[in-house]
């Protein structure tokens, strides 16, 4: 008996480990300055389909920098396959020309997941636990070997809050490819709880859920100082001129064309309606910017527009903080690095643009502010800035510390609020960690463009959108915003990921190549003009009604069909097949046009 049971124990011990090539190497500098690199087995656990790498607290305490590459995030020049990244980027193995740049650093991750498939090998890699303090990072040694690796470099700023944790899931089959990571993600989102039920049961108790499901988001930019700005540190005595575009009353005329247009549904979302226009004065959003008409001409603003069936909000704006602020107060709300020195950013509309704690921006501006911004009438799906589109930010500040887990708990606090006080909530992306709170994504990439930058990049590809298409309404991205009217590409985008239209007045208000979501633009400078806008916004309108149910699906698959020619499978039987390329294609005996799409049912 005794032999038995010495054998079953033995057994499972063998089991909780993997194979030998299923690995981590590990690159340490620990706090006293010395250095170790060495290997550990990833370990399977016990009646679960992953395998783990964890560290805890105690061990990351010692520990200032810290790299962690799998042993299949090695792949050499050449290998079939390729790595996805938390961006959703998809690499290859090619070779490189000399110009190209082989590093990419990337920060920010819409999902806490990546992918690898090398060879008959593909993983789909899950961070758990301390994900916020990750760097994951693309390399090409000697031109000779890709490596996809996290580097942990704030270990030494920061006393760990939680043990590090990356689970690797290992795919086969038909799962073993991008979309099959993707699957894997949401379906692990699911089981542990932190996906928003699916947009479509929700539309059925939410009034402006199920409004915005069948209808284009229109931002409308009012008013803007300079950017770049001449007065990076800027007071009351040396603000720069303000511009303005668009007035409430001229709102108004924007409402009565759509209405003649005979856009039958839109909402409406005013940006730079505050204090000195976009990105004026934040915290600051009171009074409302009187060069515009002041809080009495808004107030009529909101009830025309709403009168004609339309849906208005606000755009808000809780991440930032500048010295013009009439509480500044020497940079107290803001947030500081462990040295104590504040987050400064880059100068903007309103100058230098420094990130505020969130701690502050909660307690302090959002729970005074948004109230009053709902009392003047707005409703529908709220929007605040920048919020779902960077990390939380930390705070040192030992008055009001945070650490970036803390400041998830705040977003997320700030986006549901919006639902009880307007109906619900929106904000410039899609990232994970606010997905519960969460009702519209401006973008579900902030850029699908990244090839441009970088020759190791192939492909942007739609895990974001199969993770939570169903579950958030969205946009595909910042480069399909105005899509009617953008190139090809970016229009076909928008259509292949079905995306919720949004259009943007006064998009373009930066200098000449730094406007990110393109040069393109809707304005306002004569009736003509507004028409030529408007009629824009009608022809992503009439397009959206063949593909706003799909809102309500799930993306359960994407591929390329043929080269240039991508599929998209959605959960009630959908496809859409868009032609990338010049020439004619023919699928299931029907042809689809050059740059152009069909719907197949």
């Amino acid at each position: 008996m005794r032999k038995l049971l010495f054998a079953v124990v033995a057994a499972m011990i063998a089991m909780s480990c993997c194979n030998s090539s299923e690995s981590v190497e590990l690159r340490i500098t620990y706090k006293d300055g010395t250095t170790a690199t060495e290997v550990r087995p990833l370990k399977r656990v016990w009646g679960e389909e992953y395998i783990r790498f964890e560290m805890s607290q105690e061990e990351l305490a010692k520990i200032a920098d810290l790299k962690v590459l799998p042993s299949f995030g090695r792949a050499n020049v050449g290998d079939e396959g390729y790595f996805v990244s938390s961006d959703a980027m998809l690499t290859t193995f090619k070779p490189l020309s000399k110009e190209a740049k082989r590093i990419r650093k990337i920060s920010f991750h819409p999902l806490a997941m990546n992918g690898y498939k090398v060879g008959e090998r593909c993983y789909a890699a899950i961070m758990k636990g301390l994900q916020f303090e990750c760097v994951h990072m693309l390399e090409v040694i000697d031109d000779k070997e890709y490596q996809y690796y996290y580097h942990y470099n704030t270990l030494k700023d920061i006393e760990p809050y939680e043990d590090l944790t990356i689970d690797f899931y290992p795919l086969e089959g038909e799962d073993a490819d991008y979309a099959g990571m993707a699957r894997k993600y949401r379906d692990y989102l699911l089981a542990t709880d932190q996906m928003p039920k699916a947009v479509r049961e929700r539309v059925g108790t939410n009034e402006h859920l199920a409004y915005a499901a069948e209808a284009p988001e229109i931002r409308i930019r009012l008013a803007w100082k300079p950017v770049p700005t001449p007065e990076k540190h800027q007071t009351l005595e040396n603000e720069p001129k303000m511009t303005v575009a668009v007035t409430f009353d001229q709102v108004k005329d924007i409402a009565d064309e759509l209405k003649r247009q005979g856009i039958e549904k839109a909402q409406l979302c005013l940006v730079g309606w505050n204090v000195k226009g976009h990105d004026g004065r934040f915290p600051d959003h009171f009074p409302v910017e009187p060069e515009l008409g002041g809080e009495e001409r808004l107030r009529e603003c909101i009830k025309y527009v709403q009168s004609l069936g339309y849906k208005i909000v606000a755009h808000t704006c809780r991440t930032d903080i500048y010295e013009i602020s009439k509480d500044w107060n020497n940079g107290y709300d803001a947030a500081r690095k462990a040295d104590g020195s504040l987050v400064e950013r880059y100068p903007i509309g309103g100058g230098m643009m420094y990130d505020i704690c969130y701690k502050q921006s909660y307690e302090k501006y959002y729970k005074e502010q948004e109230p009053k911004v709902a009392e003047l009438g707005f409703r529908g799906l709220e929007y605040i800035d920048v919020l779902s589109v960077i990390y939380p930010h930390e705070c040192h500040n030992p008055e009001h510390p945070v650490n970036r887990k803390e400041a998830a708990d705040y977003a997320n606090k700030m986006l549901d609020g919006l639902r009880d006080m307007f109906g619900g909530s929106q904000s410039e992306g899609g990232v994970y960690y606010v997905a519960k709170s969460l009702d519209y994504a401006l973008y579900g990439s902030i850029n699908m463009d990244r090839k441009s930058r970088y020759e190791m990049i192939d492909d942007y590809v739609p895990v974001w959108h199969i993770v939570f298409n169903g579950y958030i309404l969205n946009n595909a991205g910042a480069q399909t915003v105005n899509y009617t009217i953008q190139e090809p590409r970016w229009a076909l985008r928008a259509i292949e990921y079905a995306s919720r239209p949004i259009f943007y007045f006064y998009s373009a208000y930066r200098g000449k190549g730094s406007n990110w979501m393109g040069e393109t633009d809707l304005t306002m400078a004569n009736k003509a003009d507004l028409e030529r806008s408007v009629a824009a916004i009608k022809r992503g309108y009439d397009e959206f009604k063949t593909l706003q149910h799909l809102q309500l699906c799930t993306l359960d698959d994407n591929f390329e069909q043929a080269k240039g020619v991508k599929c998209s499978v959605y959960s009630d039987g959908t496809r859409v097949v868009v032609n990338y390329n010049k020439e004619p294609y023919t699928y299931e005996g029907k042809e689809v046009a050059p740059e152009n799409y069909i719907i197949v049912k």
